[in-house]
């Protein structure tokens, strides 16, 4: 049944579905450069993958090393969200 459905979902001319991912392409700090030229706090946001109960980011999986890479390549001397849970 799946592919029936998925089958007319991509051969029809009225299904017009487009995925758009602005920051797909983007590196760690450009996203990071962008997200400060807008305001937004980083100590309000993390990307880990597994957090703490209290909501801490763990500092070790591949999510938090390339944030915290990130934020050093941008003259930081922490990720932020890291600093918020000390």
């Amino acid at each position: 049944m799946h592919s029936l459905a998925t089958k007319r979902s991509v051969e029809s001319v009225e299904s017009k579905l487009q995925v758009h991912a602005p920051l797909l392409h983007w590196t760690k700090p450009k996203i990071i450069q962008e997200g400060l030229a807008r305001g937004v706090d980083f100590s309000m946001t993390h990307s880990c993958y597994d957090p703490a109960e209290n909501g801490a980011p763990c500092e070790s999986c591949d999510s938090c090393q390339l944030r915290q890479t990130a934020f050093l390549e941008l003259g930081f001397n922490e990720d932020p969200a890291v600093l918020r849970y000390r």
